[in-house]
């Protein structure tokens, strides 16, 4: 009886030390952001704060052509200024260029602006999910200026890991709308 004891307690401890196992679910690294300090930011046609962490820089054969870039977020804003007088094909480009995204987007949210005083009106697209631009935007004096920007970071798209990093350039992009400035008001001809 007694080995007969000894096997029933045996079996009914081992039966007793299975555990459920629960995935843990996929970890990210932490993202250091920068600082919220600003500099000024000068392309020839226009004026805007960027960062003191980012760099700024000017295609030097051709002032039409910026970048934003954030070393820090493996991330840049590029920037295409057009002085044209056909802004209504200039503003369509610029929706089809976000609606591209359409394919991997989750959802495309339209967030027009108007700052008449500025004589900047536009529009930001914020493309939801795995896209490879995340914001796109667009601004104009609606007369002959253009400025289309989209960012991009050196990664694979993953809104997931990347969340941190695009609401912050979002904050970001906000700052510039704000500090955005025409130069040449001449141009407006």
């Amino acid at each position: 009886m007694s080995r007969f004891l000894i096997i029933i307690i045996l079996v009914s401890i081992m039966s007793s030390c299975e555990e459920s196992y629960i995935p843990k679910p996929r970890g990210y690294y932490r993202i250091a952001l920068p600082k919220k300090e600003y500099k000024k930011a000068i392309a020839p046609q226009y004026i805007f704060d960027i960062l003191k962490s980012s760099n700024f820089t000017i295609k030097a054969s051709d002032s039409a052509w910026t970048t934003v870039n954030y070393p820090l977020l493996n991330a840049s804003l590029y920037l295409t200024y057009f002085h044209d007088k056909n802004i209504e094909k200039l503003t369509e480009d610029a929706r089809k260029s976000a609606y591209k995204h359409a394919i991997k987007a989750d959802d495309i949210i339209n967030m027009p602006f108007a700052i008449p005083e500025k004589h900047l009106y536009g529009v930001v697209y914020s493309i939801e999910g795995n896209a490879a631009s995340p914001v796109i935007f667009q601004f104009t004096d609606s007369v002959s200026q253009f400025l289309h920007a989209a960012l991009y970071f050196n990664c694979e798209p993953n809104a997931d890991s990347l969340k941190p990093a695009i609401d912050f350039v979002r904050q970001d992009i906000e700052h510039i709308i704000d500090t955005f400035e025409w130069t040449d008001i001449s141009l407006r001809k």
